[in-house]
């Protein structure tokens, strides 16, 4: 009978521990999840505003983008 009862405390522990391992994991995902939010929404709004307007696709952004890091970074090195 002491067997039965020790294996069911060792099982709550082992539920209590894997929640509140989910909450704190949970409570983690969620600020970095607020945190990346707004700027790649920024970042979004940017592009299409971008595309809309000027005509700009995000491809010629990144060509131009990799292209000025190199010259930047020739310049340097």
């Amino acid at each position: 009978m002491d067997i039965h009862l020790s294996d069911r405390v060792y099982d709550w522990l082992l539920l209590v521990g894997a929640i509140v391992t989910s909450i704190a994991l949970y409570s983690f995902l969620e600020k970095i999840a607020r945190a990346l939010f707004f700027p790649l929404a920024t970042l979004a709004i940017v592009l299409i505003l971008a595309k809309v307007v000027f005509g700009v696709t995000p491809d010629y952004l990144w060509h131009n983008l990799i292209h000025l890091l190199r010259r930047f970074s020739n310049r340097f090195f």
